[in-house]
């Protein structure tokens, strides 16, 4: 079953994707469902994508979501033979661009190299800046054409996924591969309905996410749980497990849900020592939890931590996990550092797939009310056995 989530990891990573523009992981999405008979695609008016077990009918399911953008230019018309204008939609520093490889995604696998010669600011009333992409043979480009940077396919090595895009398809790669195993389990009374949200234009504010919570495609009761790759810090490293995000630079995720999705990392733990995970806010962006929970929506979110995020390495050592006890993981820089650059975003493989594995748990115990007691009846509990040592009030 990993060689498979791997396989999943491997193939989606490498899509050319952009915001506006997710027509390939579509595609990936809609072949991955035609084989299933048991899986029901639906879209909304906005194209965000729900994939549930044929039948489900719960007014409270729990809900893997995941985007399908990444970060990179979508051309909006051709200069001349060689040269194009295109925008750039995602957060990239101004920095990294002029120089920088680039790659014109044609049909199939096709596609042509080129380098970005000139970067101009955003004018009202676009929002993005745009690029002016230069190639050494003539190009015929349309618009919508999509230019990512020009990065090697993904690969493993070392127990590290190197990919240009791990945000956020590693994440939705965690989430094929969860309801995959949890659609095999042949489905019981009580236990939970899950499905899988998969969004659009998330690089550009949560363009999609809001767009799903308008449309009406995610029931009113669900929880749902973000899945991202969020930037790794000292304190979170490469490699120390999948992070139960706590909140992000914005705002703190519905406490409940947390605690709950914690607890199962806890028991998971408890069984298998040798399962990692953290329990951090990770400061460095904003997700589309925060968008869920101001909309109305109960929302937490686990997250990958990543290196080079949004393909900036900025030349600081990534950091990876040493020995971890009791929870707490000692970080240990590895990498050498280098000259700031355009490179691969990279995770850990062990990470992604204790990520898989939690999430399978989550669907399958997170509605077991008597294996996951809310905080609130634990402390009544608490309260209860101890009260006696309040007895004396004359202190």
């Amino acid at each position: 079953m990993q060689a498979r989530h791997e396989k999943y990891l491997l193939e989606l990573t490498g899509l050319p994707t952009a915001t506006g523009r997710e027509g390939r992981v579509v595609d990936w999405i809609e072949r991955w469902t035609r084989r299933r008979r048991s899986v029901e695609l639906h879209r909304d008016r906005y194209g965000n994508l729900m994939l549930k077990r044929v039948g489900s009918r719960s007014r409270k399911p729990i809900v893997f979501t995941a985007h399908m953008d990444h970060p990179a230019f979508v051309v909006v018309e051709q200069i001349d033979s060689k040269q194009v204008l295109a925008e750039f939609r995602g957060g990239v520093q101004d920095r990294y661009f002029v120089g920088s490889r680039v790659r014109l995604r044609l049909g199939g696998a096709e596609s042509r190299p080129g380098r970005v010669l000139r970067l101009d600011a955003p004018v009202k009333p676009r929002l993005d800046k745009r690029a002016v992409i230069g190639f050494a043979r003539p190009v015929t480009a349309n618009a919508g054409d999509v230019i990512t940077w020009d990065l090697a396919p993904p690969k493993i090595v070392r127990g590290l996924l190197s990919a240009p895009a791990c945000d956020d398809l590693a994440g939705l790669a965690a989430a094929i591969a969860a309801f995959e195993v949890l659609l095999k389990a042949a489905p019981r009374p009580g236990a939970a309905d899950v499905r899988v949200l998969l969004t659009r234009a998330e690089e550009v504010g949560f363009i999609g996410a809001i767009g799903a919570c308008k449309s009406g495609i995610i029931p009113k009761a669900a929880r749902l749980i973000a899945l991202e790759t969020s930037k790794s810090f000292a304190d979170s490293p490469i490699g120390a497990g999948p992070i139960v995000r706590v909140g992000d630079r914005t705002a703190s995720f519905d406490p409940g849900l947390t605690y709950c999705v914690g607890q199962v990392a806890q028991r998971i733990e408890q069984r298998d020592p040798g399962f990692n995970w953290q329990r951090k806010l990770m400061p460095g962006g904003t997700c589309e939890a925060t968008a869920y929970q101001a909309l109305g929506y109960t929302a937490t979110c686990l997250c990958l931590p990543l290196g080079n995020y949004h393909n900036m390495n900025d030349g600081t050592p990534m950091v990876f996990a040493g020995a971890k006890r009791s929870g707490r993981s000692k970080a240990v820089a590895r990498a050498r550092p280098c000259k700031a650059k355009i490179d691969a975003e990279v995770i850990s493989l062990s990470d992604y797939h204790a990520l898989v594995r939690l999430l399978i748990e989550a669907g399958k115990t997170l509605d077991h009310k008597a294996h996951l007691p809310p905080l609130r009846r634990q402390l009544d509990t608490l309260f209860a056995r101890r009260r006696g040592l309040l007895a004396d009030t004359s202190l």
